[in-house]
């Protein structure tokens, strides 16, 4: 989308701390065979045999990805696998890295997909019991601003947009804050892509919990649609459900924005950010 220079850690720290995560997995493989993914914004991640290491990029990104650990380690019994801890986190002054379970499967293609294995993701999430793991809970829209979100997209994010948009995302960002409260449920925050991992046409993993939170599930029923059709969603979501997808859907592009201004990304993202957001309003 519009990914582009994050901050990346030492080499040679990153590369000795991973090595110690490893060993106290007991997974020792050597740096030869391991594969680097640098595409997160807040982890990069080290593919090494049965373990993912997860690599904070600043102490921000550190401390979260602890508290994201923390939940997916109390996370009840679910129908697809979820990336465990599988040793006490590894410290080098400011850099932590965290091994996890590495988790079989491959991200579905988009445009297409089973809504009955949809459903059964969705129907888990929602059976979750909130009080078992709230206080390891990011903040609903935490990402774009938390609670002062609306504020952030209206008066930063929709002033960087093409003037012939803006009134369309002005009544996207109002329709979302305008929906009527629902009792909150478990929300992964960023079910779609490259984070749902599928095999043998089932879900076999979720990974990346960082924006789970206890919202709305038309966040992740939105994510869904968007990835694999509303047609998809259709069949198996209620109208209503649908409903407000579509309304959080309509706000994807603004989210990107948002995103960029809390996080204080460089100005060319931001405008690099804006410009894909009008093209897409």
């Amino acid at each position: 989308m519009v990914e582009t220079r994050y901050v990346t850690p030492d080499r040679s720290r990153t590369e000795a701390l991973v090595a110690a995560a490893l060993r106290a997995a007991g997974q020792p493989v050597a740096p030869a065979e391991w594969q680097w993914v640098e595409h997160g914004s807040a982890n990069l991640v080290v593919l090494a045999g049965a373990v993912a290491v997860r690599v904070g990029r600043t102490v921000t990104a550190a401390a979260e990805s602890l508290r994201a650990q923390a939940l997916v380690d109390t996370l009840p019994h679910l129908p697809f696998a979820v990336p465990v801890g599988l040793a006490d986190p590894m410290w080098d002054e400011e850099i932590v890295a965290v091994a996890q379970r590495r988790l079989d499967g491959i991200p579905h293609p988009s445009g297409h997909g089973d809504g009955d294995e949809l459903r059964v993701l969705l129907d888990a999430l929602a059976e979750v019991p909130i009080d078992t793991c709230e206080r390891h809970l990011a903040t609903p829209h935490a990402f774009m601003g938390g609670a002062h979100w609306h504020p952030v997209i209206v008066e930063q994010a929709i002033p960087l947009l093409a003037p012939g948009v803006r009134d369309a995302a002005l009544r996207a960002a109002d329709a979302l804050a305008e929906l009527d409260p629902v009792p909150p449920a478990l929300v992964h925050g960023d079910l779609a892509g490259s984070n749902v991992l599928w095999g043998a046409g089932a879900v076999m993993g979720v990974i990346d919990w960082d924006l789970a939170s206890a919202g709305d599930p038309a966040v992740d029923v939105a994510a869904l649609a968007v990835w694999h059709g509303w047609d998809v969603i259709e069949r198996v979501c209620p109208p209503e459900a649908v409903r407000r997808a579509r309304v959080v859907a309509a706000t994807h592009p603004l989210q990107v924005i948002g995103f960029s201004i809390v996080n204080e990304r460089p100005e060319d993202e931001l405008l690099r950010a804006a410009a894909w957001a009008s093209a897409r309003m």
